[in-house]
């Protein structure tokens, strides 16, 4: 597995709890969570390129939709898990 997965992995899982906590209203992040979402994007798009993982193209779709998806709607949650999949893909899972 490449660094740059492993870590693009652990920044998306990161930000997947920090969404989960705030949509089970647990904790408030505010602005961090979308500060957060700019850092697994940048780098997931670098672990894609770099790693030569095209699955994660899955990944980044997802995020490129998440600013249309309101949170606490269906499609919020179904984009995290479908770019989920996307990492899970590219490390062979």
């Amino acid at each position: 597995m490449s660094l740059l997965v492993a870590v693009g992995f652990g920044l998306y899982m990161l930000n997947l709890l920090v969404g989960l906590a705030a949509h089970f209203r647990l904790a408030h992040f505010g602005i961090w969570h979308h500060g957060l979402y700019l850092v697994v994007f940048i780098g997931t798009a670098i672990a894609m390129i770099f790693a030569r993982e095209w699955w994660l193209s899955l990944t980044i779709g997802c995020l490129a939709l998440f600013p249309k998806a309101r949170p606490r709607t269906w499609l919020h949650p179904t984009l995290g898990m479908l770019g989920l999949i996307g990492y899970l893909l590219s490390l062979g899972v």
